[in-house]
């Protein structure tokens, strides 16, 4: 008969324990983090918060446009009103793709000595982009031509000597946005 009363001890002192852990985080606000995730980290061009873009400026071929932060999470165009909201998320998206997807290789300048750049597209770019805070410029990149397979695409930024190759996906969001905003050619 002594088993029963030790096992109600038991379970009464685990009772109390958990207890004890649930007040413990409500006071200090933790919550449980698990050692085997890996925290995330912003590997992109953009070290700035993406919500920190006040402006973009965008251009392709002689076609210009700039963009600029509206109220609550929205864009303008200059001169010719808000964006469409499915437009407006497509081109946050573009930004916060600047700042989370990386390179995936970057070519330094020892690497392109001899090298003649026209082979990457960057002489005339697909697509050239200039991104703006409050402080001003914070990012100008050119998009070029894709690499040989066509998964990645080359890209240089203003101010680098090197040529980064970055996932064909950041540059088709940039298009798009190009797409929605230019005429047809």
């Amino acid at each position: 008969m002594v088993a029963p009363a030790v096992n109600r001890a038991l379970l009464g002192v685990a009772a109390f324990a958990a207890i004890g852990y649930l007040v413990a985080m409500v006071f200090t606000g933790a919550l449980p983090q698990s050692r085997q995730r890996v925290q995330f980290e912003a590997k992109g061009v953009l070290r700035l918060a993406p919500e920190q873009i006040a402006r973009v400026e965008l251009a392709r071929g002689a076609d210009r446009a700039a963009f600029v932060r509206g109220p609550g999470a929205g864009w303008t165009r200059e001169g010719a009103g808000a964006l469409a909201p499915p437009l407006s998320e497509r081109l946050s998206m573009a930004v916060q793709l600047m700042h989370t997807a990386g390179p995936v290789r970057v070519l330094e300048q020892a690497e392109l000595a001899g090298v003649d750049l026209r082979q990457f597209g960057l002489d005339r770019p697909v697509l050239s982009i200039a991104l703006h805070a409050g402080s001003g410029d914070v990012l100008r990149a050119r998009f070029g031509g894709s690499n040989p397979d066509g998964m990645l695409q080359y890209m240089a930024i203003e101010g680098r000597a090197e040529i980064v190759l970055m996932s064909r996906f950041v540059g088709r969001e940039w298009v798009a946005v190009a797409e929605s905003v230019f005429p047809a050619r």
